[in-house]
């Protein structure tokens, strides 16, 4: 976890950025919300987001955070009747391209199979349910905001995979801009079953393009705030309405049990080394935290079968 550091006065360009987002955030929430209690918390939301910016440092990309612990590489003998094998970390074997082909820290890199899957399984979901005759918000959860989470795990897959073969800020960049559009999706799917009708659906193409932006902020500036906010500010506010509110379409068991494997996915990925030594160097907390995250796919997944409106 990056260093998180206070400062006693606020930039200039803090106080103009965050003047601008106070704005645009109030002005949506005062057009959109009716309830007088979402609508002041919301109000406190912003509060607390705008005096973050302002009296938190920028936080900076670590590099150690590209040193993962499992590094083995795996070299897969496909020409050959011989099996494959693990080979140490910049093993001379490893770099001979006439040895076979060879898969970069293994397990980061293989465990993103099971993402694929969470997202496969939704998409195929999908692509079977009769929707039949429901009203207008069950019709944008299942036709606009789950496919948006589903392909969007499906390219999370891929980015990740692309990262872990060569572990740099440029390539985490396609790692971390389909995995705001998923947090965002879900965010908005779950605003919309717990909260008045439209907010989810009002919310879902600005919050999209303000995670895209806060990769794109990372990228050009080197500062994850924005990023840091999208990431953790939505699970915050659903784990608040899993416990407080009640599912307008039920299914808040699948929901619930979706959001503490991402918890304690993103437990495993704090303690990667940790992990990986106490499973005596089998598996890394960071591959341990992509078979958790598709598990949590596959999980929302099962919000497709069975689960008839209330």
């Amino acid at each position: 976890m990056p260093p998180v550091k206070l400062r006693r006065k606020p930039s200039s360009e803090s106080v103009g950025g965050v003047l601008a987002f106070v704005i645009c955030t109030c002005r949506v929430a005062l057009t959109t919300v009716q309830d007088k209690m979402l609508l002041v918390s919301l109000l406190l939301m912003i509060t607390l987001v705008s005096m973050f910016f302002l009296f938190v440092e920028p936080i900076t990309q670590q590099q150690a955070y590209h040193n993962f612990a499992d590094k083995r590489l795996f070299l897969c003998a496909c020409h050959s009747s011989s099996e494959g094998l693990f080979l140490p970390p910049n093993s001379e074997i490893g770099r001979n391209r006439s040895a076979g082909f060879v898969i970069p820290n293994f397990g980061d890199v293989v465990s993103n199979s099971v993402i694929l899957i969470g997202g496969l399984s939704g998409t195929i979901l999908l692509c079977l349910n009769d929707i039949g005759e429901v009203d207008e918000i069950r019709y944008w959860q299942l036709e606009v905001c789950l496919p948006i989470f589903f392909y969007s795990t499906i390219a999370i897959s891929f980015g990740s995979t692309y990262y872990h073969w060569n572990p740099s800020n440029q390539t985490l960049v396609w790692d971390r801009l389909p995995m705001t559009v998923a947090f965002v999706s879900i965010f908005c799917y779950i605003l919309e079953d717990y909260l008045e009708q439209g907010i989810g659906s009002t919310l879902l193409s600005p919050l999209i393009f303000i995670g895209v932006l806060s990769v794109l902020y990372w990228n050009w500036t080197d500062d994850l705030r924005l990023y840091a906010v999208v990431q953790f500010l939505p699970l915050v506010v659903m784990a608040t309405l899993l416990i407080f509110c009640q599912s307008r379409y039920g299914g808040a068991m699948q929901q619930s049990l979706a959001l503490m494997l991402y918890a304690f996915a993103k437990l495993c990925e704090d303690r990667d080394y940790e992990i990986w030594q106490i499973t005596k160097k089998t598996i890394s907390g960071h591959s341990l935290k992509h078979i958790l995250a598709g598990m949590a796919s596959i999980v929302l997944a099962t919000l497709l079968i069975g689960n008839d409106p209330e």
